[in-house]
């Protein structure tokens, strides 16, 4: 097959950390095509979607972890699969880019449609018996009467990620008011998410990967000493960890979502049996999880990704 990748760029890769090199590093050793792009190399043009991409042969060698082997703009159509692997945030340069992608008729993963209709944060209000007590809007008065039902509350800017734009405030001090103003005012138009804070997770959060629908493996995730947040972005530490009966359910709430909007990869992020996130852009930690289980989440992802090749060749 040949596979294009629509990533950051290739030299700003954590080598030992980065779920996307794991990836093609995979496709490249069953011995597919591998190029990559990145959302600025994407357009339109007279009635195609084309990008100008590189082919690469990749390995894990912090030292040299890529080498391009061509240059050359080529229409998406030309590949049998794109992934779509950049980061957020969940942008309007995003929010074109899926729109140009759902003009290919290569098989796109995770869908773009799909990716639209996902939002990381919002969409975990759509299963309100199992997250934590969440609010979302501008309206201070309305965060402020929320905030008071608990000690201790989250606040999150909905479209960033990796624990970027997350504070914690204390419901009933007496400068809550002025940091929450303050927080609204910097996250830009957008409305924020505000979640009653679960202290469980100075004993980590987990992150349970999906694909098709499926749970596949845990992984835990620990703060750093003096912060909340577990993300490996802000100093957080992967840890091993197993799939328990709460992780699956959850999982299981959560496929009818993922299957109708055909999400192949997905990372739910879970806090003391609670649904946080649900991550559909870039899902990472596929090194970490083979390190610390010898689970190989690539190899499952291209197993899973050549059979639905194969299925759409015979449509």
């Amino acid at each position: 097959m040949r596979i294009a990748v629509q990533m950051d760029p290739i030299e700003k890769m954590i080598v030992n950390h980065d779920t996307s090199l794991a990836l093609m590093v995979e496709a490249q050793a069953r011995g597919h095509e591998v190029w990559w792009f990145t959302p600025g190399d994407l357009f339109y043009e007279t009635g195609a979607i084309k990008a100008r991409t590189r082919r690469v042969s990749v390995c894990l060698n912090e030292a040299k972890h890529y080498e391009t082997l061509e240059e050359v703009v080529r229409p998406a159509d030309d590949f049998d699969v794109v992934l779509v692997r950049q980061d957020p945030p969940f942008d309007m340069a995003y929010v074109t880019n899926t729109y140009l992608l759902e003009l290919t008729k290569a098989l796109v993963i995770n869908p773009p449609r799909g990716i639209r209709n996902i939002s990381e944060k919002m969409s975990i209000l759509q299963f309100p018996g199992l997250t934590p007590q969440p609010s979302v809007g501008r309206n201070l008065d309305a965060l402020e009467a929320f905030a008071r039902r608990f000690d201790q509350v989250v606040l999150k800017v909905l479209y960033l990620m990796g624990g970027d734009g997350v504070i914690k405030l204390e419901s009933g001090a007496a400068d809550f008011r002025a940091k929450a103003a303050a927080f609204i005012e910097a996250s830009g138009r957008e409305p924020i998410l505000a979640q009653e804070f679960l202290p469980a997770v100075s004993g980590g959060d987990k992150r349970v990967f999906v694909l098709g629908g499926e749970p596949f493996a845990a992984l835990k995730r620990m703060p750093k000493q003096g912060d909340f947040r577990a993300n490996l972005h802000v100093g957080g530490q992967a840890v091993a960890g197993e799939l328990d009966d709460a992780d699956r359910a959850i999982a299981a709430a959560v496929a009818p979502l993922l299957n109708r909007e055909g999400i192949v990869f997905a990372g739910l992020d879970v806090i003391a049996g609670k649904l946080i996130e649900i991550n559909v852009t870039s899902p990472t930690l596929a090194q970490e999880l083979k390190r610390l289980s010898g689970l190989d989440l690539p190899k499952a992802f291209w197993d899973s990704a050549e059979r639905l090749v194969y299925e759409r060749s015979k449509m």
